[in-house]
């Protein structure tokens, strides 16, 4: 997507670490003039050259100002990367109401904060793309991250219906899920106030969380999701959805809608030990 001043303005959401760190480190790389949103400064100044800006996706003010800031100083947005998320774990009955809001505050809300704040310029200028970042955790539930998967399967529906209502002003949108990426997402991981050795799931929840935090620990560095970003922007039209993950996690989503429910739901079981 190459603009009439030849170089994009991006703004990356959840650019202090892991996958929005390397997608606002790879676009600057490829001349951009990124933008990187975060409620935290990053743990180490950017090499990169990308500008740190106060992002807060849980807060109307803070989302209006950054995107306020980028558009003062340069009179448009070209693209949108919207990384920022979090991970609430727990059985379904174990997560708390409050805990659950908290999620999807976070997660969905947040998503939709950013996104109408960058759409009216957007549309003035009938330009601009939009890439959300969710999980193949919003298309095959996983269990004890329950409510996770439900925030993700959330921004999958909504972003099917966005690409439709934006596309008469020339603007595009995709969500991109990865699989497993080596992030911080296991060490920031929130856990239901009801987890504890008292909750009837405790033990199978904790195994199934341990061979999540396995799974990251082994996983693909994030640098492969700011890859397929660079991919998406660069293409003449970006697709509905794309699965960034490994040859046996793509398996995983095709076989979910191939195989009766009760056969698939075997497997995961199976998988996790449940």
């Amino acid at each position: 997507m190459a603009t009439a001043q030849g170089q994009r303005v991006i703004l990356v959401t959840g650019s202090s670490s892991g996958i929005g760190r390397a997608t606002a480190d790879r676009l600057t790389r490829d001349g951009n003039s990124v933008y990187g949103g975060s409620r935290r400064t990053p743990d180490t100044q950017p090499e990169a050259g990308w500008t740190p800006i106060p992002l807060d996706v849980t807060s109307d003010s803070s989302v209006e100002a950054a995107i306020g800031r980028i558009l003062e100083q340069h009179g448009r947005i070209d693209a949108v990367v919207h990384c920022a998320g979090i991970s609430v774990a727990g059985a379904i009955e174990d997560v708390t109401v409050g805990e659950v809001e908290r999620q999807f505050q976070t997660n969905y809300l947040g998503t939709i904060r950013v996104l109408q704040a960058a759409l009216p310029s957007m549309r003035e200028h009938r330009q601009g793309r939009l890439i959300v970042v969710g999980s193949i955790g919003g298309l095959i539930g996983l269990p004890f991250l329950g409510h996770y998967s439900a925030s993700k399967f959330a921004l999958d529906g909504m972003m099917q219906a966005l690409r439709i209502e934006v596309a008469p002003y020339g603007i595009q949108a995709t969500i991109l899920h990865p699989g497993d990426i080596q992030t911080d997402i296991s060490t920031n991981q929130l856990e239901g106030s009801r987890t504890g050795a008292e909750s009837a799931y405790h033990g199978r929840f904790k195994a199934t969380v341990e061979t999540y935090d396995t799974a990251v620990t082994r996983a693909r560095p994030p640098d492969v999701i700011a890859d397929a970003v660079v991919r998406l922007l660069d293409s003449r039209r970006m697709p509905p959805r794309v699965i960034a993950g490994t040859a046996n996690e793509r398996t995983g989503v095709v076989l979910k809608s191939l195989l009766p429910a009760r056969v698939f739901e075997l497997i995961i079981r199976k998988t996790y030990g449940l």
